[in-house]
């Protein structure tokens, strides 16, 4: 991939200031430039702000020379990524607008941000319910075959749930991008590691940090100004009252973002963060596909939350016999293969039978520890 002289002065600024943004920001204002910057690096009159290290600013006339430059980014080559810039046309136009937008969003995929329609949200609580992972998997995967691109952390729970919703619009050539806390090049070693690899081989995986950079606890709340900053709107699918989807979306509303929000039941400890944003009016109350594709003027050609949730309605109206007494078990709330067993009063091998075939029906999924929840 060709750079040009400008896309090239910001993987170096990138390779020093990583997400310090401002900082970087206030050394090319006080340089008259990020040309001009580098002209002064390389002969040694750099205008440093007060608050740079010493050890930053080492590193940044190290750098400076073009060859060293050059170097970084066969060094991104070997390994598959792309160095999306400030000044690259690939750069969304939506997160130049934020307060302190990346110097460099470091990419791997197959596809292109160019070809991103409509970029949208989902996100959640790590720790989400039953009918919060299925709201969120049902709303990407209608969302994305009706043309959007969902964009999320790939956190554990919600986020996982939109990301492998959206993954099953195959007609859409980039159905969901994934924001890091780390960097691209870092292996996930928990349950969304095979879905990251299934992100690659059909969308994309950005992340400002550099490729081979750890997560930090400071990492995660500035991927979350991202994940917003990129997003056209952003739906909450469920939120504790002071928990960090609050966060993503309180910088949602400070970037001028339209916030969506499912609304829940009141006792729920989770509904609490999305009912205060309805009821306040930072957010607006979502029923159906259709509430957030009205807002942008879109038509649903295909189906809708409702339509997918009528259709699970229908099949499980279609059960009889034993099948039906152990969905309407599992329907209740999750319960584990041997509890089911305990209270249906069903042979074990009877009701692997009757689990399996509810399973590729699609109204229950297995859970790790054979524990059954209902779709």
């Amino acid at each position: 991939m060709e750079y040009s002289f400008q896309e090239k002065l910001y993987i170096w600024l990138s390779n020093v200031f990583e997400m310090s943004v401002i900082s970087a920001d206030k050394l090319i204002s006080l340089n008259g430039g990020i040309e001009r910057l580098h002209d002064a690096a390389l002969s040694g009159t750099v205008k440093f702000p007060d608050r740079v290290s010493l050890e930053k600013a080492e590193r940044f006339k190290l750098l400076a020379p073009i060859q060293h430059i050059d170097d970084l980014i066969a060094g991104l080559e070997a390994y598959s990524v792309r160095a999306i810039t400030r000044a690259s046309k690939e750069y969304p136009k939506e997160l130049k607008e934020i307060y302190d937008p990346p110097l460099v969003l470091y990419a791997r995929g197959s596809g292109s941000l160019a070809d991103a329609k409509l970029p949208f949200a989902i996100i959640g609580s790590r720790h989400c319910t039953d009918y919060g992972e299925r709201m969120a998997r049902l709303f990407a995967q209608t969302l994305a075959c009706n043309g959007m691109t969902i964009v999320s952390g790939l956190a554990y729970g919600c986020d996982a749930m939109a990301a492998q919703g959206a993954l099953s619009a195959s007609d859409n050539k980039i159905p969901t991008i994934a924001i890091l806390g780390q960097g691209v090049l870092v292996e996930k070693h928990d349950s969304t590691a095979k879905l990251m690899e299934e992100i690659l081989a059909r969308g994309l995986v950005l992340s400002e940090m550099l490729p081979s950079s750890g997560a930090s606890r400071g990492s995660y709340p500035m991927r979350n100004r991202i994940i917003s900053g990129m997003s056209r709107g952003l739906l909450v699918v469920e939120a504790g009252e002071r928990s960090g989807t609050m966060i993503t979306a309180n910088a949602a509303m400070e970037q001028g973002r339209m916030l969506f929000a499912i609304p829940g039941r009141i006792t729920d400890r989770m509904s609490m963060g999305t009912n205060y944003m309805i009821k306040c009016g930072a957010a607006q109350a979502v029923y159906d596909t259709a509430d957030i594709m009205d807002h942008y003027g879109m038509q649903v050609k295909n189906e809708s939350v409702r339509e997918l949730g009528a259709e699970l309605n229908a099949l499980a109206d279609g059960l009889n016999g034993d099948t039906k007494k152990v969905y309407g078990l599992i329907r209740k709330g999750e319960k584990s293969f041997d509890t089911i067993c305990d209270l249906s009063g069903i042979a074990a091998d009877k009701l692997n039978l009757y689990l399996t075939e509810l399973e590729f029906s699609g109204l229950i999924k297995q859970l790790p520890g054979r524990v059954y929840v209902a779709e």
